[in-house]
């Protein structure tokens, strides 16, 4: 009889920790994803997942290991858009108390990643609102080994052409480089050749990253350009 009350009570107190754990999985989401939202001045709440299981004990000692932020259409005021933005952030200070109180002013963060994703359609139309004129209508894909493919048409009062190419992409200072490879437009005849290449090659501006990220490197992918990011003793407001 008294082995069942124990168990019963041990039972009770596992189910009690279990809906205590929960709430504050849902008060750390809560409050992340409002520090987020209003950090990077979003329009929209973020979506937010809370890492680590029973995250009571995190709770308890006032720090968080991994909490990840998702952010769909990052608006900005000119340059690229980025279709979604991933974060990855590391040690998240918040006490119990004042995290189910939602009294938290400032959220410190360790450190941060993230990966910005600037689709194809967002490239197709910044490079087409820089060309000077309707001569050259060009499309990106995710071309071979790591670089972007090119297809599309120039035309112009002397001549039209098909274009198939490739760019390689890079960071250097914030902003997005576009390089030809050598045996790009090879299709193109060399009279007007420079002319496509000089429109083709550029550096495109990256919107401003909210938190203080430092954009490291690009890869090309089947959704478009990532760009990954770092940063270091954010704070969340």
């Amino acid at each position: 009889m008294i082995i069942r009350r124990l168990v019963g009570v041990v039972l009770v107190l596992l189910v009690l920790l279990v809906i205590v754990d929960r709430v504050t999985w849902w008060a750390a989401k809560r409050v992340v994803a409002d520090r987020v939202q209003s950090t990077a001045g979003l329009a929209e709440r973020p979506e937010v997942e809370v890492h680590g299981f029973p995250l009571l004990t995190q709770a308890i000692g006032g720090k968080y290991k991994q909490v990840n932020a998702k952010v769909d259409d990052l608006t900005v005021q000119d340059g690229l858009t980025v279709d979604e933005l991933d974060v990855e952030m590391r040690g998240i200070s918040a006490s119990f108390g004042d995290l189910l109180s939602h009294r938290l002013s400032d959220v410190p963060v360790d450190s941060a990643v993230a990966e910005a994703t600037v689709g194809f359609a967002s490239i197709d139309q910044v490079v087409a609102e820089r060309l000077p004129d309707d001569s050259l209508d060009v499309e990106f894909t995710q071309g071979q080994a790591g670089a972007l493919a090119i297809t599309g048409t120039f035309e112009n009062a002397l001549a039209s052409t098909q274009i198939t190419g490739a760019a390689t992409v890079r960071i250097e200072d914030g902003a997005l480089l576009l390089e030809l490879t050598q045996d790009s437009l090879t299709d193109v005849p060399a009279e007007l050749r420079p002319q496509v290449e000089q429109l083709l090659s550029g550096s495109y501006h990256l919107p401003e990253l909210p938190f203080g990220f430092t954009a490291r490197d690009v890869k090309v992918g089947e959704d478009g350009v990532t760009v990954r990011a770092t940063t270091s003793e954010v704070k969340l407001s």
